[in-house]
């Protein structure tokens, strides 16, 4: 009943909405990622939703929590002072150029 120029025909159309749906995710993570969101979240809303999920991530703002995650990760804290992140590490901020108290010793209690 199927010829081979069918089934060839639906592993194209298979293998174009695949590659679409990658390309739609990696846009979707790009954008959510440098918006301070989880980029992972952004792959999978634009990866299941294709454009229309891209679209959404580049309107949408990420909460607050999850920047401050994000923000986490990668080693980065609020100034207890300006509210600006800054590295953990870091003895003065670069903001407000006040001190910051330094972080206890892993060892202390």
């Amino acid at each position: 009943m199927f010829t081979t120029t069918t089934t060839s025909v639906h592993a194209l159309v298979v293998v174009i909405s695949l590659m679409g749906a990658l390309l739609s995710g990696y846009a979707g993570m790009t954008i959510w990622g440098r918006k301070g969101g989880k980029p992972a979240g952004g792959f999978l809303v634009g990866a299941l939703l294709g454009v229309l999920g891209v679209f959404i991530l580049a309107v949408a703002k990420p909460r607050q929590k999850e920047i401050d995650s994000a923000a986490r990760s990668a080693g980065l804290v609020r100034c207890p002072h300006c509210a600006e992140l800054i590295h953990h590490e870091a003895h003065v901020c670069r903001y407000c150029q006040r001190e910051v108290a330094a972080p206890a010793p892993a060892g202390a209690l």
